[in-house]
């Protein structure tokens, strides 16, 4: 065989181990994503079920979201050290494990738990990223990314279009059974197919770190929790604890630009840039998530909503995925001859004017209900391309992939802050017209509240890398 054909063959063979690889990424996040969204739009049959309360059935959306802002960036630290394919399997692993003990869990206090350990499995996406960055040559990374970030599109649509069916055919059990299926199908092509290779660099684990920044967060969840069932002096103790989070976040933050090996390196954190993006995608977090929360609970309501059944109650979130899919990808275009603070804005505005309209509109019409949720997803898609990107200006290599998962914690923060914000103001105010338009509108307020910001994100004349980053 002459040295031009042997050159081809071993060319073809690495091009066929990259189709095999990404297959298997492309399965994995597709599990992840359905598995991820899939319950929300059956968290109101599930308290209804097993006797949820209402402020605790929120936490079956912002316990997951808890547990996988701490989790992702601490797998993301094992896998530079241990190898990014092990830490996507123990993500996996533990994924697999939530999402069987999801399936058969009898109570509310296991499903709840359940869920959190499904939290840690949260890194799926950012970590099947890091391996494309790592396995791909450098010609290919964007259309492998660009595939990955499809397949989580899909399996987010398939989750909101399937799991209310699945729960009436048989049983909300179901949906998690299912998903528990197609990551048991993941793991081992992903040990087969996906290469395994050493972590680059030897960095320590900051477990105070980690430890701390989910007191702060489970305090001020908690705090938000029993908020809306406190009467009286009794206020004093959901008030005492989300003064306690905030304090301890304040200490977090302190500690984190003291230590040496920090969980997330705010050091390198400070641009005004990343500084400006990042607030303006706390309300990104809570707008969405607090739809995500919403939407369910609105349309299953049969006096203010629309009453829609079990099978339906997803398909009002249907369009809500499709146009996140479609903004993305529009995030580029609408970026050419400007910058990326372009596409940031429309899409606060778009989410603050489709959550805006959610709220007007009500029960009174289907249609209007539908479009404005993929108005929604539109500018969804576009803010979180958008702000992936605006966070790595001026960044270098090593502190894009940083800059990229902090990105993706704030919004994680946000929208547990979001799910758990909206669940209080419907109890407190009630799901009367009252209760649905102040939830909706201060989700709105958030993401208008953010639009000039947005605009005005300061850059630096410095250069814009892309992160390709379009996972919640």
């Amino acid at each position: 065989m002459t040295s031009e054909r042997m050159t081809a063959a071993r060319g073809g063979q690495r091009a066929g181990g990259h189709r095999k690889a990404l297959t298997a990424l492309v399965l994995a996040d597709v599990a992840f994503a359905y598995q991820q969204t899939a319950v929300v739009p059956v968290i109101p049959v599930i308290e209804k079920e097993i006797g949820v309360p209402q402020a605790w059935g929120a936490w079956l959306l912002s316990g997951y979201l808890l547990v996988a802002t701490v989790a992702a960036p601490v797998l993301g630290r094992l896998a530079d050290r241990r190898g990014r394919r092990a830490m996507l399997l123990v993500g996996l692993g533990f994924f697999l494990a939530g999402s069987i003990a999801a399936a058969a869990a009898p109570s509310p206090v296991v499903l709840i738990a359940a869920r959190a350990v499904q939290g840690i499995g949260g890194a799926v996406f950012p970590l099947s990223l890091s391996i494309v960055r790592e396995e791909f040559p450098g010609d290919r990374v964007g259309s492998a990314t660009g595939v990955l970030t499809g397949a989580f599109g899909i399996g987010t649509a398939l989750g909101f279009a399937t799991a209310g069916a699945l729960t009436e055919a048989v049983s909300w059990h179901l949906v998690f059974a299912v998903g528990a299926a197609v990551v048991a199908l993941a793991l081992p092509l992903v040990v087969r197919w996906v290469p395994s290779r050493p972590g680059p660099s030897r960095g320590a684990l900051d477990v105070p770190g980690a430890l701390l920044l989910s007191a702060v967060l489970a305090l001020i969840l908690v705090g938000l929790t029993l908020l809306p069932q406190s009467k009286g002096a009794t206020w004093a103790v959901p008030a005492g604890l989300i003064a306690a989070g905030l304090a301890a976040g304040a200490f977090w933050f302190r500690r984190e630009g003291r230590v040496a090996e920090p969980l997330i390196d705010l050091r390198t954190l400070r641009s005004p840039a990343q500084v400006w993006t990042n607030g303006v995608t706390v309300a990104i977090g809570y707008a969405l998530f607090g739809t995500f929360y919403l939407v369910p609970q609105f349309v299953g309501n049969g006096t203010e909503g629309f009453g829609a059944g079990t099978a339906t109650v997803g398909l009002y979130l249907l369009p809500l995925a499709i146009g996140q899919i479609l903004g993305g990808p529009a995030a580029k275009r609408l970026q050419k001859g400007g910058t990326p603070r372009r596409p940031l804005a429309a899409g606060m505005a778009l989410l603050a004017a489709g959550t805006a309209a959610c709220g007007a509109i009500g029960g009174s019409s289907r249609p209007a209900f539908l479009a404005a949720a993929f108005v929604i997803g539109c500018g969804a898609g576009l803010t979180i391309s958008a702000s992936g990107t605006l966070v790595n200006v001026k960044a270098d290599k090593e502190h894009a992939g940083v800059s990229t998962s902090v990105n993706s914690t704030v919004r994680r923060i946000g929208g547990s802050v979001g799910g758990q914000a909206s669940a209080a103001i419907i109890i407190l105010v009630g799901t009367g017209r009252a209760g649905w338009s102040a939830a909706f509108g201060l989700a709105a307020l958030f993401a208008l509240v953010g639009v000039p910001f947005a605009a005005r994100v300061p850059l630096g004349g410095g250069p814009v890398t892309d992160p390709h980053d379009g996972h919640y």
